[in-house]
């Protein structure tokens, strides 16, 4: 009977073991979770506000693009006066 009861207690002991080890193991992962999870949140801030200085950017390049394309505009409007004011002879 000596002989189940130290098998006995040595099963025990390595189930204890195991037990301990498996929950260590899980404090680890939820540490690594934790970090992750802080590492994502710190970023989150930063990619808010690039997002923001995008669209930002985006709007002045449209709203530069509108001034453009007027002033463009226009160039085409006097480049034609002036071909019309040089191609009649009565103007000089």
């Amino acid at each position: 009977m000596g002989k189940f009861k130290l098998k006995d207690q040595l099963a025990g002991i390595a189930a204890l073991i195991a037990a301990i080890v498996a929950i260590g193991g899980g404090f680890v992962k939820y540490g690594e979770i934790t970090t992750k999870l802080e590492a994502l949140s710190d970023q989150r801030p930063e990619q808010v506000e690039e997002v923001a200085t995008n669209t930002d950017n985006i709007i002045d390049n449209q709203q530069n693009i509108k001034i453009m394309q007027k002033e463009m505009e226009l160039l085409q409007i006097q480049m034609k006066e002036l071909k019309v004011s040089v191609s009649n002879p009565l103007s000089q």
